[in-house]
């Protein structure tokens, strides 16, 4: 047990305290890449049924057990899942489909057990989605969209501030979180 993260500098903090991935994107990944993957293969901290991408939004508080817990990011892969499965592109795919999961924020600690129900107790954001967050930095490159999304409280830092760089006319290398030393 324990709150223990490896990489502290990428994983990790009050923004990303909870990577939460859906459960129906294994079999996908399975059928797509004939890979051996299932719960926790993409090192999720919760694995869940019924939610993903197109159905969680920014800002969404849920209570789960004792805890309340608040979406803060769609997550932005890495190259790690790539090299424990060996196959180079899997991070890439993962932004390119959008099956990219999200962090929560916690914002009442607590113990959360294997059946515990995740209820939806608000959703300041409805039209603003992880797949819809995931469209705007890496394919549509829309600048009125990304600064809403710069404007919202419950959006992590890390976002706000790879969003603001887009709308200045940065161009992210994305070559070394999605391929890491993969390539090398």
């Amino acid at each position: 047990m324990g709150d223990e993260v490896a990489d502290k500098v990428h994983h990790g903090g009050i923004d990303k305290a909870i990577f939460c991935y859906p459960y129906e994107h294994y079999a996908k990944w399975r059928d797509e890449l004939q890979l051996e993957i299932d719960a926790g293969g993409f090192g999720e901290n919760l694995c869940v049924l019924h939610m993903n991408e197109t159905n969680v939004c920014i800002g969404d508080k849920y209570r789960i057990g004792e805890v309340t817990v608040e979406v803060s990011q769609p997550r932005k892969p890495c190259w790690k899942p790539a090299r424990k499965y060996q196959t180079l592109e899997l991070s890439k795919l993962t932004e390119d489909n959008g099956r990219t999961g999200w962090y929560f924020r916690v914002l009442k600690t607590g113990e959360i057990k294997n059946d515990d129900i995740i209820e939806l107790i608000d959703r300041p954001n409805p039209d603003w989605s992880i797949a819809r967050c995931n469209e705007v930095l890496n394919h549509s490159k829309n600048h009125e969209d990304a600064k809403t999304l710069v404007a919202m409280d419950q959006l992590a830092f890390a976002w706000k501030k790879s969003l603001t760089k887009m709308i200045e006319g940065h161009s992210e290398n994305k070559n070394p979180r999605l391929y890491g030393p993969n390539v090398e």
